[in-house]
């Protein structure tokens, strides 16, 4: 029996978490399955015909919403090509409304919802002893299985089981070379202790633990192989404390570039983690915390608790005494929360200062107990997956559109690139909400946001709409854009237009009076032109007065160090 796994994951540098689970799973009965990752990006007529190449007798595909528009394609045209191939879907974008996908598309032969393992196990022995002519005695018994019925056609689903996670062989195991430099996924546990109604976490159970000396091997042998990132997918990684000071303890101490994400709780971090955090090495740890929204109303309609005021603290407490990189997430389209009271929501985040905001945008996802209520706030969502939500009755559909447009505006500005600039134009107390709506609204104006940008245009662009528009206004921002530039730019020479110099002769002076060696004693014994590499120096015309600055740039080191010359 040829059995044939796939996966399209969003990203190239991504890997499969699902097909690794299944692979091992049935490895001992079916050591021969096959596992086949694509990415979205690649031309869907391709993977059709690699998968025709491998002559399946089954083929599963791993469903969720980023790729669920490129599998049906694939899976239907797959089906004419390779009649006799038996097609069998499975994912948390299949596990719901399971009716509707084997009513609607005829290609696709079995759903399993739900955990898959057990269930793809159990289908594989029956599909083996009488080579997939099934009969529906052989199939209701498939924890999660979802069938046509032989005789009357009609969709049956068989109910779902949950694996003691003990069961599951380790996944990561043995050379993991093919993993080097990859972003790769990783659980802990399984379920959620919440129950917020945009999410399917808690539909599926409680929470579930794998056994923690097996996780500890994973993550040691993992951190040993040279990936990039391991991405935790637990949906609240410290819900247990002292489980997860216990992991994270481990994690600092292995001799590891690896980086470890961990969507956590803020306003649950406790004390004693805190503490811990403390020595942790840099770039060791990155947190996503799920904010949401400020606004009380809406978070009692998603049923969601958040103590504001505690997560303040933390935050505050993780930016100023530890190296852990913090991202703030907010969902736009929520419940009772339009598009000025969104904006105070974003007010809030972005005065915590973290690494990074993300600004998401409601999804109506399949099962989902806020799908089920989309008509009760005036939710109006698109068709196909992802399911994005297009106006409710408290936000707009150009509204939506553009905080889109900020969305793209945050990622393209907000960050130490533009830090001491934006500081500078969101001063005395100006809402940083209402800064990027402006800053929408000028770029909009300007048909910007038709256009690709390169890094270093956003400089010039930033200081078009609101440096020479606003001159009266904001009459330092071309120092502070210079400023900035010169602390992230190491490789390229100042702009004229930003007051750059076309000659050296600042630095050379440095160099040659041998005062460099007096501010920066570490460059002794390098060679006139390899300091002159490494150094710049900046004459900033502040309306208080002019200012020289010099800026360092260590071996390896993207940021520079600054110190004023008098």
């Amino acid at each position: 029996m040829n059995v044939v796994l796939v996966a399209l994951n969003a990203k190239y540098s991504h890997s499969s978490l699902a097909l690794r689970y299944l692979k091992h799973y049935l490895q001992p009965e079916y050591p021969s399955v096959k596992t086949l990752e694509f990415n979205i990006n690649q031309d869907p007529g391709m993977i059709l015909t690699e998968l025709v190449k491998q002559n399946p007798d089954v083929i599963g595909f791993s469903c969720y919403i980023w790729n669920i528009e490129l599998i049906l394609p694939i899976v239907s045209n797959l089906k004419k090509v390779s009649p006799g191939t038996t097609i069998i879907l499975g994912g948390p974008e299949v596990s719901f409304d399971t009716e509707h996908w084997l009513q609607t598309y005829p290609a696709i032969d079995y759903l399993i919802a739900g955990e898959g393992e057990e269930a793809l196990r159990r289908f594989l022995e029956e599909w083996e002893g009488v080579y997939g002519k099934l009969e529906n005695s052989q199939l209701d018994s498939i924890p999660g299985l979802v069938y046509r019925d032989v005789v009357t056609g009609k969709v049956v689903a068989n109910p779902q089981e949950l694996l003691d996670l003990a069961t599951i062989p380790p996944i990561y195991t043995g050379d993991l070379g093919e993993l080097r430099n990859k972003i790769v996924y990783y659980e802990t546990t399984r379920g959620c202790p919440y129950s917020c109604a945009y999410c399917l976490s808690s539909v599926m159970g409680g929470v579930r633990k794998f056994p923690l000396e097996r996780s500890l091997e994973e993550l040691r042998l993992l951190a040993a192989s040279g990936v990039e990132q391991v991405r935790f997918v637990d949906r609240t990684f410290n819900y247990d404390a002292k489980r997860a000071y216990g992991l994270l303890r481990f994690m600092m101490e292995l001799e590891t570039e690896t980086r470890f994400q961990l969507e956590v709780s803020g306003d649950l971090l406790t004390p004693e983690i805190l503490e811990l955090l403390q020595h942790a090495p840099e770039n060791r740890f990155q947190f996503e915390i799920g904010v949401q929204s400020t606004n009380e109303a809406t978070l009692r309609r998603v049923t969601r608790g958040s103590d504001l005021d505690k997560l303040q603290e933390i935050v505050e407490f993780l930016k100023k005494k530890t190296t852990v990189r913090v991202l703030l997430d907010l969902i736009a389209g929520l419940p009772e929360e339009g598009f000025w009271r969104f904006g105070e929501s974003f007010d809030y985040v972005y005065s915590l200062r973290p690494d990074r905001i993300h600004l998401g945008f409601l999804k109506l996802l399949r099962g989902s107990a806020l799908r089920e209520d989309a008509e009760n706030f005036g939710c109006i969502y698109r068709d196909r997956a992802p399911y994005e939500v297009l106006s409710t009755d408290d936000l707009s559909y150009l509204e939506l559109a553009r905080l889109k447009l900020i969305e793209d505006l945050v990622d393209k500005f907000y960050g130490p690139r533009f830090e001491r600039s934006l500081d500078y134009l969101c001063r005395d107390g100006r809402s940083p909400f209402v800064f990027f709506n402006e800053l929408a609204e000028k770029w909009e104006a300007k048909g910007y946001h038709l256009l690709n940008h390169s890094g270093g245009a956003l400089y010039e662009m930033l200081w078009e709409l609101c440096g020479v528009e606003a001159i009266d206004t904001h009459p330092d921002l071309l120092p502070w854009l210079c400023h900035d530039f010169r602390l992230n730019e190491a490789r390229q020479m100042t702009p004229v237009w930003m007051g750059g110099r076309q000659d050296r002769s600042l630095e050379n002076e440095l160099i040659q009076s041998g005062r460099i060696l007096e501010i920066l004693p570490e460059l002794e014994g390098l060679r006139p032109r390899d300091i002159g590499r490494r150094i710049f120096v900046e004459t900033l015309a502040f309306t208080h007065g002019t200012e020289h600055w010099l800026y360092y740039f260590s071996p390896g080191c993207q940021v520079a160090q600054v110190f004023p010359l008098a």
